[in-house]
């Protein structure tokens, strides 16, 4: 059934917030666009028949394209290519199109073999994937001393948001390159001095895992460009191609069982029932061998204190929380606090807010701040700075995930933690637009990423 870029128009914003938690629509934006004349918008994915519910529902849902067929035509640029990109070098600024899963982790084994190899070293994923592909890691880092701040990037985790590891992979070269040969960066107006590299790869460890869901990768980019999860066979009595899979960032174990399945109360629109939505929970919390690969990076370098997750796509920059509004008042109203479950996830009430130090939000929205303003110096694009919960709540993802991790063990560092959400709305198929379009967003995220590294202390 084909699936379709739309924009909705409903009467307010908890009319729009049903749109997850009722109609299960595959909403882009964390936030509804307030219009002047009345009501709200909202950009997302639905196919006809949730069209035709909403439709009955009141909503107003104006069709933009077909994006299963436009995901098609991306998927056949990259077959009639494939050849002549597979015999060249993986640099990204060379490649025409996406690259494919090999590609990825061709560029990444290129990166930390020499003449790299003094100050990066390939790191192999414990867990291979449910399709038995082994999954690597970059660590950059000139040097070891227990005080050098780790930073973690990830990508990739939603397979139809290709661009994810196009980035993270440019990004890669782009710094190893400049600090090899002792030259600066310069993107858009911004530049950083071969100094100023020096110091990023010298004083801190950089980890990049920027295919985390490689199964899931070459099913979107082979046979379903709209695919989201990873690959984990249906389960028995299942042959329906829907039941395929598990949302890798809805499993990670943060409120992970906080569903209408486990707590009827629970407006998060999160599903125990692999058949019903794109965000299937999976079986227990980190069930996944993508998930556990992912969380293998943060117990294994445990200096790691700054995390970005890198999807797409709504031009945001999201910090915690995820579960609920934020509030600096009350400890004691957190998510490990039972007396409060059936009581989070709505964020206009004032039932449960999501406690925060004050200190930790500041400093978590100033790095945020430093970012949106890197990306604008590209090409004047203006990325918002919001909590995650925004328009909907969320539970089981990865930078909660992060952040929750000292509250849980005091043991364990405290890491300040992001989803960037890459591309606009306005694109065409805006989960992989056409890769001119992507190489502009390369380069404003690539600059995010670098701003990040030089602040982060």
């Amino acid at each position: 059934m084909p699936r379709y870029h739309v924009k909705i128009l409903g009467p307010d914003y908890d009319a729009m917030a049903d749109l997850v938690r009722t109609y299960n629509v595959t909403v882009a934006r964390h936030t509804a666009e307030k219009l002047v004349e009345g009501g709200y918008r909202i950009d997302a994915h639905a196919t006809g028949t949730q069209i035709r519910r909403l439709e009955a529902a009141g909503y107003t849902v104006d069709r933009y394209e077909d994006a299963d067929k436009t995901g098609k035509a991306r998927q056949a640029e990259i077959r009639k290519l494939k050849k002549t990109v597979e015999a060249e070098d993986h640099l990204v600024a060379a490649a025409p199109q996406y690259l494919n899963v090999a590609q990825v982790e061709s560029a990444l084994a290129a990166a930390a073999s020499a003449p790299n190899e003094s100050f990066t070293k390939l790191i192999t994923l414990p867990r291979k994937t449910w399709e038995n592909r082994v999954c690597h890691a970059l660590k950059i880092g000139k040097g070891e001393g227990a005080n050098r701040p780790g930073i973690y990037f990830l990508g990739g985790v939603h397979a139809r948001e290709w661009g994810s590891c196009d980035i993270l992979i440019n990004f890669v070269q782009l710094l190893t390159q400049a600090y090899r040969t002792n030259t600066g960066v310069t993107l858009g107006t911004k530049t950083y001095t071969a100094a100023q590299i020096r110091s990023i790869v010298n004083t801190k460890d950089i980890v990049v895992f920027p295919q985390a869901n490689p199964d899931g990768r070459n099913h979107s980019m082979t046979k379903d460009a709209m695919w989201r999860k990873n690959r984990r066979p249906a389960p028995a009595g299942h042959a329906e191609a829907q039941c395929v899979g598990v949302d890798i960032n809805r499993n990670y174990d943060f409120l992970w069982n906080y569903t209408r399945y486990f707590d009827p109360a629970a407006p998060i629109a999160n599903s125990k029932d692999p058949c019903e939505a794109e965000v299937y929970i999976g079986p227990r919390a980190m069930s996944e061998p993508e998930t556990k690969n992912a969380v293998w990076l943060f117990d294994q370098f445990p200096n790691i204190s700054y995390f970005i997750d890198v999807h797409s796509y709504s031009e945001a920059i999201l910090f915690n929380w995820g579960d609920d509004t934020n509030q600096i008042n009350d400890p004691g109203m957190n998510f490990q606090n039972a007396a409060f479950d059936g009581k989070r996830g709505i964020a206009t009430d004032a039932e449960y807010k999501e406690f925060i130090d004050s200190a930790d939000r500041t400093a978590i929205v100033a790095l945020a701040n430093r970012m949106r303003d890197a990306i604008k110096t590209v090409r004047g694009r203006n990325y918002n700075v919001q909590q995650s919960v925004g328009l909907y709540p969320t539970a089981g993802t990865s930078d909660d995930y992060a952040f929750s991790r000292h509250i849980v063990d005091a043991g364990k560092a405290k890491v300040y933690s992001y989803t960037i959400e890459w591309g606009a709305a306005s694109n065409p198929t805006p989960f992989h637009p056409p890769y001119s379009e992507m190489m502009m967003i390369i380069r404003e995220i690539t600059l995010a990423l670098l701003e990040f590294c030089f602040r982060a202390k």
